[in-house]
């Protein structure tokens, strides 16, 4: 592509000559990404492919043509647009550059965005040399896999880069996303809004937090879009990438897990159980790349020797509610599972290291922050019946002795707040989205 085609590609996507519709504002985001503006480091969001990075750095841009940056200073490159995918090298990054450069001719403080930056290869050589001359950029980049940042290119970039992991909507942001009022939340407005608080619950648990998804009402449309999203990132995020020839047996791993998630496997129990063909290596390699991709996450049980911890089953969690629903083989709605597998997600992003517990009984979450556990939870759909109550307690009593706490949580997605008192224990129960809404 020569400078002017380029340019003109540049064109569509940038707010050089017009305004770009950004979306509901994700302000959990904006406020972090507004704290790193001052800084000089490189920020870099990662996350699930369409979870709204590129949305999140529009509505930065947007905010700082508010504060009166001139349009010109801002640069969005997309590196997913067709135009450009015969091009993709270093060079091309350059290129681009160029013509930005001399068709805009910026003057001070330049606001870039490299948008699924991991499609050019060597892409950290070129934003550290900028970096490390201290021109007047400001550089943000995307990635859709966790090896944007892997070691290697956190080697080069060691000191310079800001990492930002952003995830789909959080339960909070689904309520805003749907516009129901802040009045709906807080001490009053839990009691206020039980049954239309516990309904949003529901149909979070079932709807998931993609964006364009939850603002898709129509049903059988919102399935196709979280399909097609499932495809892509086992085509584009992992095949493509690692250059994996048979997809069809990526896929049915993918589907093994989405099917089976919040269960406990090692991977010869996988190789064991699943019904397809599939190497003890390629059910490692690919599990990886699918973790890379942020479509799964795995978690280990707890033990105080790494080598156990290292060596027992772990439990796997999908990226998200809507597509585990769009796509997995399933004979009931599982909605204790989806309950478990939202409220994994939103623990995963509050920063501290999770467990789960297994030794006579099971407790579904233990939260370490450094050296410490702070928190035990269990998760339950709701607990009207006795066995299932009992049941629940005695698994948390039993944790809380191991660890020595004197508190603990379960968490129903319909119910009442209460709390169980004994000997020297206390149980909170708590509706989940009461819990969502005021948890860190």
């Amino acid at each position: 592509m020569n400078k002017e085609e380029i340019i003109e590609t540049l064109l569509l996507w940038n707010f050089w000559e017009k305004d770009i519709p950004t979306g509901i504002p994700r302000q959990v985001y904006l406020e972090q990404i507004n704290r790193f503006l001052a800084a000089d480091e490189i920020i870099a969001l990662t996350g699930v492919r369409r979870c709204g990075k590129s949305t999140i750095l529009l509505q930065v841009l947007s905010g700082l043509l508010k504060a009166k940056t001139p349009r010109k200073n801002t640069l969005y490159v997309n590196f997913e647009d067709p135009k450009f995918y015969n091009h993709l090298s270093v060079d091309f990054l350059d290129r681009i550059w160029q013509a930005y450069a001399e068709y805009l001719k910026p003057g001070g403080k330049v606001y870039v965005v490299l948008d699924e930056v991991q499609k050019i290869r060597g892409w950290e050589h070129w934003v550290r040399a900028r970096y490390d001359r201290k021109e007047n950029i400001k550089i943000f980049v995307t990635g859709s896999n966790a090896d944007l940042l892997s070691s290697e290119f956190a080697t080069v970039l060691t000191g310079r880069h800001l990492e930002l992991p952003v995830a789909p909507l959080s339960f909070k942001e689904f309520l805003e996303f749907k516009g129901v009022i802040s009045g709906a939340t807080g001490s009053l407005g839990y009691v206020k809004n039980k049954e239309k608080l516990t309904s949003l619950t529901q149909e979070y648990l079932m709807t998931g937090g993609f964006p364009r998804a939850v603002l898709t009402d129509d049903e059988l449309l919102r399935k196709e879009l979280l399909s097609q999203y499932f495809s892509d990132i086992l085509t584009k995020d992992i095949a493509e990438r690692h250059k994996i020839k048979d997809v069809a047996k990526l896929r049915n791993l993918a589907l093994f897990y989405s099917s089976n998630f919040t269960r406990s496997y090692s991977f010869n129990k996988v190789k064991k159980v699943a019904d397809f063909a599939l190497s003890l290596d390629s059910i490692h390699r690919f599990s990886h790349y699918m973790e890379a991709a942020f479509l799964v996450s795995f978690l280990q049980r707890f033990s105080y020797s790494l080598k156990n911890q290292m060596q027992t089953p772990r439990k796997v969690y999908l990226v998200d509610n809507g597509m585990r629903n769009s796509v997995a083989f399933k004979f009931s709605q599982d909605k204790g599972k989806l309950l478990e597998n939202a409220v994994f997600w939103q623990l995963k992003a509050g920063g501290m290291e999770i467990f789960y517990y297994s030794e006579k009984r099971e407790v579904d979450f233990v939260c370490k922050d450094g050296l410490k556990i702070k928190e035990l939870y269990n998760v339950c759909y709701n607990i009207d019946d006795k066995e299932t109550l009992l049941r629940e307690t005695e698994s948390l009593a039993e944790g809380m002795r191991y660890f020595k706490l004197k508190e603990a949580k379960i968490i129903v997605a319909e119910g009442r707040k209460e709390q169980i008192k004994e000997q020297g224990y206390t149980i909170s129960i708590v509706p989940f989205y009461e819990w969502s809404l005021s948890w860190r």
